[in-house]
């Protein structure tokens, strides 16, 4: 496991879709993106169904547009995998 720290998080619009992306640096700088496409997160405990939604109260709406260009130029690989 890796530490980073967050940077920045942006909930990010592209076409019809959401989804939350963190920028994050290690401790010798390096730039690692997180992305979360489903932001709901349902599942079941002690057939119990339970919810759980990704915290993005924080993050800076964004069109995929306007994101900087080394973020849409390291997601536009990661989103055609």
């Amino acid at each position: 496991m890796i530490k980073t720290d967050l940077e920045k998080k942006y909930l990010v619009k592209k076409g019809g879709e959401k989804f939350l992306v963190e920028i994050r640096r290690t401790n010798d700088g390096r730039m690692v993106v997180v992305v979360e496409k489903r932001l709901k997160h349902i599942f079941t405990k002690n057939d119990e169904e339970m919810e759980w939604e990704q915290d993005a109260k924080n993050a800076e709406e964004i069109e995929y547009e306007k994101l900087p260009e080394e973020v849409r130029r390291t997601l536009s690989k990661m989103l055609t995998r």
